[in-house]
């Protein structure tokens, strides 16, 4: 597969990859996307590659003047339209976490507090079409996959008739 570069995005260079006439790959490498989180966050996140449907995140925090590091597992089960079902697991007691994080995001930011819902079984349902970047996005490309490899994360999206 012969890959170019799209130009330098916000999060480094995005790179793309033609599939065929209607599928197009896109691709972000963990460490741009760890930078991107670190420069309009101002948050440490750790990325790592678990399998093609699975990604660890782990964020450090401070607890009693150590720091250690909460890993989370988030597992792309399906896409419905412009809608990603997220899975999520790791060590015991991080469920307990995911739903207060959450609640404290959606009050961060009240105005966006609906792209995010928190369903039974550990699952969060992300309500892409309703981020207004992404609107047009999808008025032209349906979302087809997400996929972890070793190097980057994955996006492959074709063309809407």
């Amino acid at each position: 597969m012969n890959c170019e570069t799209l130009g330098v995005a916000e999060a480094g260079n995005l790179r793309y990859c033609q599939i065929n006439d209607n599928i197009m790959k896109l691709a972000i490498t963990y460490a741009e996307l760890q930078n991107y989180v670190a420069s309009h966050f101002h948050k440490t996140v750790n990325l790592g590659y678990v399998n093609g449907a699975t990604v660890s995140v782990s964020v450090p925090i401070k607890v009693l003047g150590f720091t250690k590091s909460v890993s989370i597992n988030l597992i792309v089960k399906k896409i419905e339209g412009t809608d990603l079902f997220l899975s999520y697991g790791g060590k015991m007691g991080i469920d307990m976490l995911v739903s207060p994080a959450i609640s404290y995001a959606k009050k961060l930011v009240p105005e966006k507090a609906g792209w995010v819902e928190q369903m039974p079984g550990n699952i969060v349902k992300l309500r892409l079409g309703d981020i207004d970047k992404l609107q047009k996005v999808f008025e032209k490309l349906k979302l087809d996959k997400i996929l972890f490899e070793p190097g980057n994360i994955g996006i492959e999206m074709s063309l809407v008739y």
